[in-house]
């Protein structure tokens, strides 16, 4: 008869998410998720998988935990009458500065960097976030040249791309332990998607 299992699921893989966030996948032992998690290594396998199986795991838990929090923040934003720059401003510095709640950065971004096209699950994992953060901040960005608050000169698609790889470039500045400013960079962004606004 198996043995009765004594975690929470949700609440390990919390905690192993949180580990590779900060530590990144080749420098987290087995013995780092065993510890960090409090759960003995033979009851993870059976539960949750292998190493590569949980970093997949914790990257399926950063998406669905990040754009529902931003999904959430931007229709508060919306509601109390924020401008579309606003919401951009969230969406765009969102995570690149530290908290006490989570590691500087973007797991998907560390994941990209750590391991570019080396491995097909975690390529198509990283590709699904960006595809889905893509498409909140064309969201934003298509109402807002809706309401003529921003440049209308290209398209919200496009825009919103440029954005997205500005960000993912700060992700990995920030994990390569630079210290860009960050201000600066939201003002130029935002200069860039209401110079035509003001033009006309």
């Amino acid at each position: 008869m198996p043995a009765k299992k004594t975690f929470q699921d949700d609440q390990v893989l919390e905690q192993i998410m949180r580990l590779f966030w900060q530590q990144g996948y080749y420098h987290t032992s087995m013995d780092d998720i065993v510890t960090a998690s409090g759960v003995k290594k033979q009851s993870l396998y059976n539960a949750l998988g292998d190493k590569h199986t949980l970093y997949l795991k914790a990257l399926q838990r950063y998406h669905q935990q990040t754009l529902t929090a931003c999904a959430r923040e931007m229709q508060a934003l919306e509601q109390a009458g924020k401008t579309a720059l606003e919401v951009l401003a969230m969406l765009f510095s969102r995570g690149l500065e530290p908290t006490k709640n989570a590691p500087i950065g973007d797991l998907m971004a560390n994941a990209s960097a750590e391991f570019g096209t080396s491995d097909a699950a975690v390529q198509q994992a990283v590709n699904w976030f960006y595809e889905d953060y893509l498409t909140l901040i064309a969201a934003a960005i298509l109402k807002g040249q809706a309401s003529q608050q921003l440049t209308s000169q290209q398209p919200s698609t496009e825009l919103a791309q440029a954005l997205l790889e500005a960000r993912i470039g700060l992700q990995i500045r920030l994990r390569q332990g630079a210290h860009p400013n960050l201000a600066q960079r939201q003002r130029t962004w935002r200069q860039f998607l209401a110079v035509a606004q003001v033009a006309e």
